[in-house]
């Protein structure tokens, strides 16, 4: 099962930042995050739910609204329940997505502080109904390591936006409490994901050469495949006749989508995607 198997992914970089015999020195006190957990509640009721995944203890805490919005017990959800809802067709994204912001928020870019930067991004979940409804989850940092000043717990909350449709797209973004996109967080994102794209593209299928035709396109959606073959140095006809059909049917075996007729559309579907 593909949700096991990035269940298992995870379990196993989270052993590697947060070892089980580790201790850790809070720098957020109790009082001030149940704070917090009593005013988002009242969010609730606005088809928004959010739960607090901690870290180190993997497991989520303080899931409240999960019921009413996806149909799912409060109480019993756990973080099996979370990777098995989410769309199978983003799970490398988010996988990727998620390693690059762990990266990037324990970086220098981030100034972290208790719920003031946030992580913007587009999830498809599957409700109890048996349909999938696309959320906006915002990710916030809940707890940090006064010793290291790395995040231990991540709040998680979601707006339910609408019934999930075949291209729409993860769209993420990154910013602080004072703006939803700061330059230069968004530039260390960017970065971190290029480097882990850079390591390895087995999750999307595309080569090298591939990547760097969808992320030239993604750069300049206007630019013309005789632009594209100059500037890359393929043959014009290899770039319409093969690289096109090659690049469209691996979109659409990954993604399960039907509907990529070009290039161009793969490539801004990556960009949203989070992956170029």
């Amino acid at each position: 099962m593909i949700q096991q198997n990035f269940l298992q992914l995870a379990l196993e970089e989270l052993n590697k930042r947060y070892p089980a015999d580790a201790e850790y020195d809070f720098l957020v006190d109790k009082a001030t995050q149940e704070n917090e957990i009593e005013n988002l509640k009242k969010t609730v009721k606005y088809e928004q739910f959010f739960f607090v995944l901690n870290l180190p203890e993997r497991k989520i805490e303080h899931a409240h609204g999960i019921g009413e919005w996806l149909g799912y017990a409060d109480v019993n959800f756990a973080l099996f329940d979370y990777f098995r809802i989410i769309h199978p067709r983003h799970l490398a994204s988010l996988n990727m997505s998620a390693q690059s912001a762990f990266a990037t928020a324990n970086s220098d870019a981030f100034k972290l502080k208790f719920m003031g930067q946030k992580i913007v991004i587009q999830i498809p979940l599957l409700h109890a109904n048996g349909k999938y409804i696309l959320t906006k989850r915002t990710l916030y940092p809940f707890q940090i390591d006064k010793k290291t000043g790395i995040v231990t717990s991540y709040l998680n909350h979601y707006v339910v936006l609408k019934e999930y449709q075949d291209l729409d797209a993860l769209d993420l973004r990154v910013g602080n409490e004072a703006e939803l996109v700061t330059k230069a967080e968004n530039k260390a994102l960017k970065t971190n994901q290029k480097k882990l794209l850079d390591a390895t593209n087995k999750p999307f299928s595309f080569n090298t050469n591939e990547i760097k035709i969808l992320e030239l396109i993604a750069a300049k959606p206007d630019i013309t495949q005789k632009e594209i073959s100059k500037t890359l140095d393929i043959k014009l006809e290899t770039l319409q006749k093969t690289t096109n059909r090659r690049i469209i049917a691996k979109a659409r075996e990954h993604f399960d989508i039907e509907a990529f007729s070009s290039m161009k559309e793969v490539a801004l579907f990556l960009k949203k995607e989070g992956v170029i």
